[in-house]
This record gives structure tokens, sequence and C-alpha cells, in this order.
């Protein structure tokens, strides 16, 4: 990959650097070849999942407040040039050489190290003695790291792994094989040698003998077949990748004829490459943050159910309140009748014409125990007022949460998911988490439609915002009685045929995308009203025409 990247990227200026979140930093390349100006995104990434170095093609945001890392690296290296790129032999280290000016106008040379190993990954500019200027995680002596990282000190590749040789130590690894004693070699060899991952291993193994498991007779007898194999696996580059239901699910240097898979050449490793992480990225953003949030969303609607139940049940419990207050007048109406220390009275219920029990408190006067059921009842009576204005704000809250993981379930993007949790934030969902870095505002979808301008909202504040700021004259639409977005067609005497096809992408991006017959309905946005102290999201509209559509996903 650096051999590719270095072909396609030398004499390269860096026009503009872009940081869109903690783990990645984005050089925005230009390069002129003869008048042809052509421009390239390159990304190096230290997420622990997806740590890479490659080019990239989609657009890039910075957040509103700036990383120190990148207003370091604009102040360094912005507008600089990149001399070359390679690694550092049998490790995951990218070197990216640059040639920058300072304010003064005089040349420094940089190099940029990617460390692209895994949870360990990082990013650390050194300047032309080698001293580390910054980088993107500081990593301490006094934190038991044996590699530390923190600027002003020298940079130092990391501590070779103990008591494993150099691959390009021949003599060393003949020895090595000569000592084999039968079973995996590559496991055998794992141990005692670096510089290569577990599956690059078994595959000279299996180049050189045929087989993952060679007898040690042969192994030892022709460890040259071993030494061979190696210097073909480090020459040879044919880039090709595993394709599995239309996507790519590895990559590799050449084909490792030890697996039993289909292989499909490409272009370029780096682009597979690219490929393969864009792909695990959007898998690992909607299992991660989002699903984090719909995990809260959900706690959130699972205690409001819970209260609904006890709601409930105390409103069956003091829908009898109108018999306390019988009982209260039948205590009044025969209080001659009642002797302190009685726990029972029987009276005739005037409202019934039959024989009343009525149970008493023997500690308390005929009077209090008349009060005592005249208190029940209008206790009661307020409970029941209460729980059901409680019942009616709960069922509203849940319904309106249910909102909000149909917008999670439509989110694309970083600024989205920063929108909505802002979102669960306010209405206290999640605790407010102090000052943090600023993404840009997420804007509502925007497309052509026949000719016809469309914005689609992702969530609440987008669908407000969206009914706010639309004229009283273009088209709302909305799914019926479903939870999901809001999307506006900016133009008057819109053709149905053209309604029909916003409202396919309308019920896409609702709780129903996955049915098959949606009804949509729409309306002038001049009818569309949002009540005082109504949710996000939460609007009122009449005059509206309904039309029956299947969701569809438009090609932005």
């Amino acid at each position: 990959i650096a051999n590719e990247l270095d072909e396609k990227l030398r004499g390269s200026k860096i026009e503009r650097i872009c940081m869109p979140d903690k783990d990645s930093v984005i050089f925005v390349l230009r390069q002129n070849h003869g008048g042809d100006r052509r421009q390239f995104k390159l990304l190096f990434s230290i997420n622990p999942t997806c740590s890479r170095v490659g080019i990239i093609d989609n657009s890039v945001d910075n957040p509103l407040s700036a990383f120190s890392f990148l207003m370091h690296l604009r102040k360094r290296i912005n507008g600089g040039t990149i001399s070359k790129i390679d690694t550092v032999n049998h490790e995951r280290i990218y070197r990216v050489y640059i040639t920058a000016c300072d304010e003064l106008g005089y040349a420094h040379d940089f190099i940029l190290y990617g460390e692209m190993m895994g949870r360990y990954a990082n990013l650390i500019l050194t300047n032309e003695n080698g001293i580390i200027t910054d980088c993107m995680r500081h990593i301490s002596i006094d934190e038991g790291q044996k590699h530390a990282l923190i600027p002003g000190i020298k940079y130092e590749f990391p501590p070779v792994p103990e008591g494993k040789i150099s691959p390009d130590e021949c003599d060393k690894l003949v020895a090595i094989l000569k000592n084999f004693d039968g079973g995996r070699l590559a496991d055998y060899l794992m141990e005692r040698v670096y510089g290569f991952a577990p599956i690059s291993m078994r595959q000279i193994v299996y180049s050189a003998y045929g087989s993952l498991s060679p007898s040690s007779d042969t192994v030892k007898s022709t460890p040259s077949a071993f030494i061979n194999a190696l210097s073909r696996a480090n020459h040879t580059f044919a880039p090709c990748t595993v394709i599995q239901n239309g996507a790519i699910v590895d990559f590799y240097p050449f084909a490792y004829t030890h697996l039993d898979v289909e292989f499909t050449p490409t272009q370029s490793l780096y682009g597979a490459v690219e490929l393969y992480y864009s792909q695990k990225v959007s898998s690992n953003f909607s299992t991660g943050k989002i699903t984090k949030l719909a995990s809260s969303v959900r706690s959130a609607i699972k205690k409001l159910e819970k209260s609904l139940a006890i709601l409930s049940d105390r409103i069956i419990e003091s829908q009898d309140f109108e018999y306390d207050r019988v009982k209260g007048e039948l205590i009044t109406a025969n209080i001659y009748k009642i002797r302190q220390g009685d726990s029972i009275i029987t009276v005739d219920n005037y409202y019934t014409g039959e024989k009343e029990n009525i149970v008493l408190d023997a500690t308390l006067s005929p009077q209090k125990n008349a009060q005592k059921y005249y208190r029940s009842y209008t206790k009661k009576k307020t409970a029941l007022t209460k729980s059901q204005e409680m019942i009616d704000a709960t069922t509203e809250k849940i319904d309106y949460l249910d909102t909000i993981l149909t917008s999670l379930a439509c989110c694309e993007d970083e600024s989205s998911i920063a929108q909505i949790k802002s979102e669960l934030v306010a209405i206290g969902v999640l605790k407010h988490a102090g000052v943090k870095k600023k993404n840009k505002p997420a804007r509502p979808i925007e497309f052509i439609v026949d000719g016809y301008s469309v914005a689609i909202g992702k969530n609440n504040y987008q669908n407000d915002a969206l009914v706010r700021s639309s004229e009283g004259g273009w088209l709302w639409l909305h799914t019926q009685k479903i939870h999901g977005s809001h999307g506006v067609i900016k133009a008057t005497n819109v053709p149905q045929d053209t309604i029909n096809k916003v409202a396919s992408f309308v019920a896409y991006y609702s709780k129903a995308s996955q049915s098959a017959n949606v009804p949509v309905d729409y309306t002038l946005i001049k009818f569309v009203k949002k009540t005082a102290g109504a949710l996000p999201g939460k609007v009122i509209y009449t005059h509206q025409q309904t039309v029956n559509v299947t969701p569809k996903k438009p090609e932005l």
C-alpha cells in the first residue's frame, strides 16, 4: 500500500488538512501534471477497529471546534509537499516525508509516522532531528509503556518483540527451521519470528512445502525452500479481494492459495482496503454510537411503560371514589347509632335501598370516620384526574421517543447523531456530558426530483426547521399516523407523479420503511401548524390528501 501511495502521491502539495473526528486526519492534496490538476484525499485513521492509510472519495467536514493536533499539523506542514511514502521494515508503520516552509519562508523537513497497530495506533509528527513535535495520542513513560510518545522527545520505533528475530536474519532463521520438531510450522515460526501476520506466515509455509504441517525432516533438510518462499512473498504484488454477497470480506497483496476461496483481482490494494473498511466503518457506525443511543431511548421507554402500568393501577383503585363519598354520607346520617369503639355499622343505603355494612376504624370517633371516607373520596377523585393527565403525557412522551428511534434508524453521519444526542440531553434521557467538540449542524437531505428541489428532515429538530423555513405554498409530506421524516417539495403545482415519487422517499425515512404499501399524507405548508409547547417534530395539519406508496431510497 505504501508503494502504491508513493507512486500516486509523490510530489503532491498539501492544500488543506481536516480532522473530522478525534481518530482521523485527512490531507487534501493537489497535483499538477502538465496543466492537468488533480485532487486527492489521503486518510490517516487510528481508530482501533480500522486503523489504516488510504485515499478516499467522500467529502469531509471539520467540527466547529478544531482539535489541537489539527491546529499543530496546519501550523507545521500545511502547504508542504510530500516527497516520499514508505514503511518501516517489518512494522505496520507508514512514513510520510514532507517538506514545508515556516512563516519566514525557510524549508523544513518533517516525517509523519502512522503507527497502524490496532488499539495502539497513533499518528506522530517529527522534525528534521527526529524530535516529536506532537502526536495524536500522548503516551508517557510513567504509564508503563516501553514506547513513549510525547512532544519534545526523540521518536523511536516500537521495541522488537522479546525473543523474536527479524526475517532478514537468514542464518538465525535457518537455525530455527532446523530445530523444528513437527506440527504446524506457521505457529512455530510466529513464536520466534516477527514481521508477518499469522495468515501471511501460513501462506509462506504453504508456498514453500505445499502443506501447513510439513514433516520435520522436510523442513530440516530444505530450509532454503522457506527462505525462497519468503523472498517471493516480499516481492510478489498482484492485489486481490474476496467478495461475498457483493461485499469485500477480505483483501490480499496476492492470492493466498492455502485458503479455499475465490479471489477477484483488483486495480489497487489501497482502494480495496478503503472499500473494505468503509463498509466496516458503516457497520460499526450503525452498531456503535447509534445502538448506544437507541439503547438509552429504549430504556427510557421501558421506564415510562412501567410508570404507565402504575398509573393504570392507580386509576383502577380510584374508580370507586363515589362509593367513599356515599359511605361518608351514610355514616353522617346514622351517626347517632355509632358508639365509640365500633368496627362496623349496618345502615340502610338510601341510594340502593339495600342494607349496607360499613367498616369503621375503632380508634376514631364517628365524626372522624365520616371525615376519613370524605378524604378518601377527595384523594381518589384527584388521583383519577391527575393520573389520567399523567397517562396522556407519558403516552405522548413514549410516542415522541419512538420518533427518535425512527430518526436514529435514518442516521448516516456524525452530525446527525450529535443532533439527536443533543435532543436526548434536552429532554433528560441523557446526562449533559460537559463541553465537547462541536459538530457542524446536520442538514436535511436535499436532492432534485423531476426538476423540483426536495428536502427531507432526518430528525425532529430538522423536521421543525424544515417546516419553519418553508414557504406556505410549498408541498409538505408525512407518513399517515406513522413516525417518520417530514418532506417538502419546494414548489407549487407539483405533478402527481412527482408527488408519488417523493412520497416513496418520505416513506423510506419512516418507521414503515420495510412495508410494501405505506399511506403518505400531503398538504400545503400553510396548513401545517406547530402548537405552542408541542414536542420537537410534532405538528398538526389539515386539507391533506393521501397516496399509498412503496418505500424507496432516493439516489442522492
